[in-house]
């Protein structure tokens, strides 16, 4: 499964040579989990004790206001590997900056389906990345290419930018 996120990225940093405009490409995609919540508000209308004797029944008196406040996001588990040009280790800070360069990625491709500013916007809110022990060397030099060597997980929020 083909997952970008592409953003421009301050040209230095401490953490990866080379920045601009940047596309990160995971490498085996290993779960997509869509998710959408809305926040209602709950009322919970309590009885007196005459009420509830009087009132025989083993329902809740609750009531709700749905104002369609919510939201939609997607977490996506994958992979990060060396390539002729970055190393994961580098790719996992690239992805670090585009968090904390604020605004909307310019695209986020899932599959066939891509979000821009011609359609609806994504925002990279949050990026975790596990290294695991192995024997494939120091995690800031080339492994060699197509080599997966840090697993990550990304959130994805969908909305327009304001």
């Amino acid at each position: 499964m083909a997952i970008s996120v592409r953003k421009t990225i301050p040209a230095t940093s401490d953490f990866y040579t080379t920045g601009g405009d940047k596309t990160i490409t995971l490498a085996g995609v290993t779960k997509i989990m869509p998710h959408t919540k809305k926040e209602l508000i709950k009322i919970n209308r309590r009885k007196t004790k005459a009420r509830q004797t009087s009132e025989n029944t083993d329902k809740f008196d609750n009531q709700v206001v749905d104002l369609k406040n919510g939201t939609d996001e997607i977490v996506i588990n994958g992979w990060l590997e060396d390539d002729s040009s970055d190393t994961a280790w580098e790719k996992y800070w690239m992805l670090r900056a585009m968090v904390a360069r604020g605004g909307p990625l310019t695209s986020f491709v899932l599959e066939n389906i891509t979000f821009s500013s011609s359609t609806q916007e994504a925002f990279l809110e949050d990026v975790a990345g596990i290294i695991k022990a192995d024997d494939t060397g120091a995690i800031n030099v080339s492994a060699g290419t197509d080599v997966a060597r840090i697993e990550v997980t990304l959130t994805i929020f969908i909305g327009d930018e304001r």
